[in-house]
């Protein structure tokens, strides 16, 4: 079970996992090590996955996000198959959900430009050999974007 201190640390590490064991503590009211014990529970728990830089995508170059809708024809084994290997070694997807509704998938997609986007999808078709439908729609400018979780909600 997580308590209070544990959340406002898990807080304090979606905000900014750089401070220091001496600035985490101070933001949690804790000593260096209450926090560390606290830490390495979390972390031994899994509540903390992992640790990761995040990188500014239009500095290198990435200027086209695409959500992707993607059906199959037929479910079958070596269908999927081929699908679940493409979207596991294809860098261009981010993120990829198996839904429920109009389409099987839907992939959020970047690339650095559209001529990027249009061989993307083309190898994706070509590859899988399978697909009943590609929709992809672009990515005109970001409202919101975080990575953190609304933990004030969790008790």
């Amino acid at each position: 079970m997580l308590d209070s201190l544990d959340i406002k640390l898990l807080a304090a590490l979606q905000q900014n996992s750089e401070l220091t064991q001496s600035e985490l503590s101070q933001k949690v009211n804790l000593s260096a090590t209450q926090c560390a014990r606290r830490l390495e529970r979390l972390r031994n728990e899994q509540y903390i996955q992992g640790v990761v830089a995040i990188l500014n995508p239009a500095k290198l170059g990435f200027t086209v996000v695409a959500h992707t809708l993607v059906s199959l024809r037929a479910h079958t084994e070596g269908g999927n198959e081929k699908l679940h290997r493409f979207i596991e070694t294809a860098p261009e997807i981010l993120e990829c959900y198996s839904q429920t509704g109009d389409a099987d998938f839907l992939m959020k997609v970047m690339t650095r430009d559209l001529d990027h986007l249009s061989l993307f999808l083309e190898r994706m078709i070509r590859v899988t050999d399978n697909l009943a439908l590609v929709k992809s729609s672009i990515v005109l400018r970001t409202l919101k974007k975080t990575t953190a979780l609304p933990l004030q909600i969790v008790s």
